[in-house]
């Protein structure tokens, strides 16, 4: 997966009740500084996440799954 990928989050873990099955773009990688891969991703739909509607979100890499690719890379 990478940038300009659409990915789905995972229906599972601590956030899934709320982002569970959206869909996103990645719009950045980074890894922390114990070498964990983390996205930056601009939800295609706006997710309600306690009464509010998130448009971007950063999760670790693992609670993504691929999509679709983004074409050419």
């Amino acid at each position: 997966m990478g940038i300009g990928d659409v990915v789905m989050f995972k229906p599972e873990g601590r956030y899934g009740k709320w982002f569970g099955g959206k869909l996103a773009t990645i719009i950045k990688e980074k890894k922390n500084s114990k070498g964990k891969l983390y996205y930056r991703v601009c939800w295609i739909t706006p997710v309600l996440y306690h009464g509010d509607y998130a448009t971007m979100s950063s999760f670790s890499a693992d609670h993504f799954a691929l999509f679709s690719t983004g074409g050419l890379r």
